[in-house]
């Protein structure tokens, strides 16, 4: 499959408009891939995060075909069609890990003990990544990798405390922009799930929104778009003029939204 690098530059102008947007005041704004199996076409969104309802799609139980699954879902829009081959393939979540990824998870055996980098209280993992060298590097000497190197920038993504929300966007944002991937920009819209109990709630949906939406352009095989459109329109009882019209009118910065805790 051709690596979507032509739309570097529309990307970017979406992360302007709709990532960047998230750091400051302006107009419009790794999860592993789920194993394919049998769900109820209805999908009751409301109250839920997206990934619970990505869980619900592709639950195990009562599984039918995986190519009939697959294709029911390609037909509801939540799987683009041109990634169909992917989804069959026995192999795909090694392939697709290290398509859309810079820094790839890879799978570990079952019951493998988790190797801690042992670095700045981290509960990071280090063989679920492959022991990737940069994961061991101190954030400074990161940082100042990070401006030319996909790898550095997602390492920073990694590493970066979870409540240091605006610095991890922005080396989201930048490994996806040096390397041409989608998957540093859709594990941080995986990552982070918005506050119920902020008075920003909704615009963290939006925000989250606006992220898969960018980082899917790039090409990615799901739309957690499709499915956070739908809980955003349910969830708060919008009409698909109002959810454009609401994604439009965002302003709150990310900080403000999100709350940065570093």
């Amino acid at each position: 499959m051709k690596r979507k690098t032509l739309v570097l530059v529309p990307i970017l102008a979406v992360g302007a408009a709709l990532g960047y947007a998230l750091l400051q005041p302006g107009p419009d704004t790794t999860a592993p891939l789920p194993a394919a199996a049998e769900q109820s076409d209805q999908i009751d969104s409301a109250g839920r995060d997206a990934g619970d309802v990505s869980a619900e799609l592709f639950e195990p139980a009562n599984a039918i075909g995986i190519a009939e699954n697959v294709d029911r879902l390609i037909r509801r829009g939540f799987i683009p069609e041109e990634y169909r081959e992917l989804w069959l393939d026995p192999d795909y979540e090694r392939i697709a890990e290290e398509r859309f990824n810079v820094i790839p998870k890879v799978s570990t055996e079952d019951g493998e003990a988790c190797v801690p980098l042992e670095l700045d209280e981290s509960d990071i993992c280090w063989n679920e990544y492959g022991y990737h060298p940069y994961l061991t590097y101190d954030l400074e000497t990161l940082r100042q990798l990070a401006s030319s190197e996909a790898a550095a920038a997602e390492a920073l993504s990694i590493r970066l405390p979870r409540g240091n929300v605006s610095e991890r966007l922005h080396f989201s944002l930048q490994a996806s922009r040096l390397s041409g991937k989608s998957g540093p920009i859709m594990r941080f819209a995986y990552t982070f799930v918005p506050d119920r109990n902020s008075p920003h709630y909704r615009d963290q949906m939006l925000d989250r929104y606006a992220l898969a939406l960018a980082g899917e352009a790039l090409g990615y095989p799901y739309r957690l778009s499709r499915e956070l459109e739908l809980q955003i329109q349910r969830e708060f009882d919008l009409s698909r003029e109002e959810f454009r019209d609401a994604l439009r009118g965002r302003r709150v910065t990310l900080r403000e939204a999100w709350g940065d805790q570093s």
